[in-house]
């Protein structure tokens, strides 16, 4: 018995190593099924850009989790450690560097309330202001873009990635020019007033800067081109840690207490399997 047990664990934990092997090959999914702009899909993934302005480099990361999964699950304060690639580049790298954090979820239709995006703003800057509908169909439009530049560097840097295996939602990575993403497009002010989208760490003696991060959708139901988005800003920040290869999301949500009842449950269930085994041994005497 010990031995048949020991061949479970050993074939479970073979196909949980290939399967982490496969995912790890997994594009960043952009909410479609394929790398064309059009399409039907299911939430797009998030994902972490750096950019070294001095260089013109930057680095991406598959962050592994759906805009509507880290929507649902927002009060989780959450740690992505970053790969060896990361670790790589920053060392290469020139101060200071610029991060944010984006997700794209705009292939549910415009009347519904999940259309939208997870957009990153530097903490301490003002409000942003009002923007159509339209308005944000071109914000979408430029994350769902980044991420299909990203799929499509990403696939000449690390073998065996497919740049429209959008299934699974785990990290892929790539180094690409950004220069335009970051200082054109939706990195600095994406044509929201108001709107800084990312932050300034590793400045010398200047605090890193944190992101405050908002979900910019539709309010749902019949809406026009100038129907006005809703801005939902989410309670906690993201910080990136260079030196030790992390990026945060610290919740300010307390997580939601076991009711007492539950605990009351389980010491019932304890008890009860104590009770068993102790007729067991009596049995087996």
């Amino acid at each position: 018995m010990k031995t048949v047990k020991q061949q479970v664990y050993q074939s479970a934990l073979a196909m949980c190593l290939a399967f982490g092997i496969n995912n790890a090959q997994a594009a960043i999914s952009n909410g479609a099924p394929t790398i064309q702009a059009g399409g039907s899909g299911v939430a797009g993934e998030l994902f972490l850009n750096v950019w070294d302005q001095a260089a013109a480099t930057s680095y991406s990361i598959d962050l592994g989790i759906t805009v509507g999964s880290f929507l649902a699950g927002a009060y989780t304060s959450t740690i992505w450690n970053l790969d060896q690639r990361f670790v790589d580049w920053a060392a290469a790298t020139s101060d200071p560097l610029t991060f944010n954090v984006a997700g794209n979820n705009s292939y549910v239709g415009l009347n519904s309330a999940d259309y939208g995006v997870l957009l990153s703003r530097r903490s301490g800057t003002s409000a942003p202001g009002a923007i159509t509908m339209n308005a944000l169909t071109t914000v979408t439009t430029k994350v769902r873009d980044r991420a299909n530049a990203l799929n499509i560097a990403e696939v000449a840097q690390n073998g065996g990635a497919t740049a429209t295996d959008f299934a699974a939602d785990l990290s892929e990575v790539t180094t690409t020019n950004a220069s335009s993403y970051f200082g054109s497009a939706w990195g600095t002010s994406m044509n929201i007033s108001g709107w800084v989208g990312s932050a300034t760490v590793r400045n010398g003696a200047t605090p890193d800067q944190t992101l405050d991060f908002f979900f910019i959708h539709s309010p749902g139901g019949t809406v026009g081109s100038s129907t006005h988005a809703v801005f939902d800003k989410l309670d906690g920040y993201l910080s990136l840690d260079i030196a030790n290869a992390k990026l945060t999301w610290t919740s300010n949500v307390a997580p939601v207490p076991v009711p007492g009842a539950v605990w009351l449950f389980l010491s019932g269930m304890l008890a009860v399997l104590r009770v068993q085994k102790r007729s067991g041994i009596s049995s087996a005497i």
